[in-house]
């Protein structure tokens, strides 16, 4: 905005923008050419700010918005969204720039909804002054936009197109704690949400009323999109993996234990292929213990670990800390006997748990890299005494989500493998750093002695594909060419695959008569559904800036090129070949 701040301001004392963020930016920012991007957009805005500029004093307003600024900047930052601007009292965010995700849509969602909170918290704090709460309304729409110049370091990306304006109007409509979505949204979102379907509504600048959709909650049990759109298919192409999986299990059912790597890209089938694994007779001769870490969860410390024994103590999401703790001690008592006191509070500080009485009496004083020390020491010693109970199977779901003190811990038990009757199966997308030296890929073989198998899934040929989706459709008039189309686009990839179909289904392209599918003359209109692009912009994004530009080359060539026009092409991109081949 221009305005000159002193030293020591952390938000600009005009309009409240981050100043340190800009700081940290400035040395990445470089500005890059347009693009065409999916984005999710988000407006919120402070309800009750009239009321506040009418009745306090502008210093008291400034010091007031700088608190909230400051609080909406944490946590938009903590989903990787980028605030755009801020608007007099209202924030405009994006996700999916500068780097997408495929959940950006929920990012959004989940981003509003810890805002709404945030100022509903501070809103006490000043409602005598005020006369009235604070509270935010937002609007958030998905869509197309283009990039103008953007520069990261000054904060611009010269945002366009007809999705921004749809979040906007969003906004306008929003009452007072409201949380209201555009169309494309819900349908990224409507399986991790529940929402209130409003009226269709008249939007300025659109000739057609726009159906909207009021945020309730977050669901507690996802229902998959699967079992809601009624289409499915048994596992297709991935037997002899399934086998391997089985035989590290009776490895350690007969006292051997293993590391196993099951790496594939996004939708390629390695939930699935765990999934099946928990159905097969052996799984019952073993404990089998999971924890799946989450997209944001590179900032929460030792969250797959904490999921995994949430499940393994039957903590609910539901429990408070009081039961929680007790279904903890119970869980730990049966397993380590009269050493419980010694294991449980640090396994429950790991967790997060509220302790007291001996147990606070016993962590006194501990702290920094000495708990952190006896954390791994207890959940080591945790493992040794299960195991000497029941061979045991430690699945760690979407490894690459992981935070760096979940990976140390992780790789402190590996080890035990060696000695002890467990199997580790880590499951994870290729090309996942955990620093500069080391990549998640090869945790294993830094324990060369001990028995580690990797898997890797590559996507399905012809024939497999054609299974996959005769088992999701018995239609009636699809074409071989239309089959054909649906797996070319989806490259081998099983989930690619079923979002095709399952496209084809929402648009109308394929319906349900008396029970059975059957094609319509939309068929010939197959596009690729929001979900994939999120999956492969969130790929791409990850890759080093030439890499990226080659790619943008090459699909402008077409789908099949020869790799001598696309050198001539791009000239100015150094080291083609090998570039290609990490790529491949």
């Amino acid at each position: 905005c221009g305005f000159e701040n002193p030293d020591g301001f952390k938000f600009c004392g005009e309009c409240a923008h981050p100043l340190e963020a800009n700081e940290k930016t400035s040395s990445i920012g470089t500005a890059t050419e347009s693009e065409r991007k999916q984005v999710t957009i988000m407006f919120s805005d402070l309800s009750g700010y009239t009321a506040m500029t009418e009745k306090l004093d502008p210093e008291e307003v400034k010091e007031i918005m700088s608190q909230i600024f400051g609080e909406i900047t944490r946590i938009i930052k903590k989903y990787d969204g980028f605030i755009e601007r801020f608007i007099g009292d209202a924030v405009m965010a994006v996700f999916g720039i500068p780097k997408a995700h495929e959940d950006d849509p929920i990012r959004s969602i989940r981003a509003a909804m810890e805002i709404h909170a945030a100022v509903e918290r501070l809103s006490p704090k000043f409602e005598k002054k005020i006369g009235r709460l604070l509270t935010m309304h937002t609007g958030i729409n998905s869509g197309l936009v283009v990039t103008g110049e953007v520069n990261i370091g000054k904060g611009t990306h010269g945002l366009t197109g007809d999705a921004i304006n749809l979040a906007s109007r969003l906004e306008g409509l929003a009452k007072a704690g409201e949380i209201v979505v555009g169309p494309k949204t819900y349908n990224m979102t409507h399986n991790q949400f529940s929402f209130q379907t409003l009226k269709p509504t008249k939007i300025k600048g659109k000739s057609e009323s726009v159906q909207i959709y009021r945020l309730i909650s977050e669901k507690s049990r996802t229902k998959g999109r699967r079992q809601e759109m009624k289409i499915s298919s048994e596992m297709v192409g991935r037997d002899l993996e399934l086998a391997k999986l089985e035989l590290h299990i009776l490895k350690a059912v007969n006292e051997k234990g293993s590391v196993v790597n099951v790496i594939g890209e996004p939708g390629i089938g390695k939930s699935r292929l765990i999934a099946e694994l928990q159905k097969r007779d052996v799984i019952t001769r073993v404990s089998f213990l999971e924890g799946r870490s989450i997209s944001i969860g590179k900032n929460l410390s030792f969250h797959p670990i904490i999921d995994l024994y949430k499940k393994w103590s039957k903590i609910g999401e539901d429990d408070g800390q009081k039961d929680a703790s007790k279904k903890l001690e119970t869980a730990l008592r049966a397993v380590c006997g009269n050493d419980v006191d010694e294991v449980f509070p640090f396994i429950a500080t790991m967790m997060g748990l509220k302790i007291s009485g001996k147990y606070a009496q016993r962590m006194e004083e501990i702290e920094g890299e000495a708990l952190e020390k006896l954390i791994f020491k207890n959940v080591r010693k945790l493992l040794i005494q299960s195991t000497k109970i029941m061979p045991i199977v430690i699945v760690m779901e979407d490894l690459h989500w992981a935070d760096t003190t979940s990976l140390e811990l992780l790789e402190s038990l590996l080890r035990l493998a060696l000695t002890h009757r467990v199997v580790f199966i880590n499951v994870f997308r290729p090309g996942y750093w955990i620093n500069a030296e080391r990549k998640i890929e090869t945790i294993p073989k830094w324990f060369p002695e001990v028995d580690f198998t990797i898997i890797s899934l590559k996507p399905l040929d012809k024939q497999m594909g054609e299974s996959l989706v005769d088992n999701m459709l018995h239609v009636k008039g699809l074409k071989p060419t239309i089959k054909q189309r649906i797996i070319d686009r989806a490259g081998g990839n099983p989930f690619f695959m079923e979002e095709v179909v399952r496209s084809l289904i929402e648009e109308g392209a394929i319906i349900r008569i008396n029970g059975a599918f059957e094609v319509t003359d939309k068929i010939n209109h197959v596009r690729i559904p929001s979900t994939i692009n999120g999956v492969l912009l969130a790929r791409i994004d990850r890759l080093e800036e030439q890499t990226k530009e080659l790619i943008k080359t090459a699909s402008v060539i077409g789908r099949s090129i020869f790799d001598r026009i696309l050198k001539e092409v791009a000239a100015s991109i150094d080291c083609v070949d090998d570039r290609l081949f990490d790529l491949c």
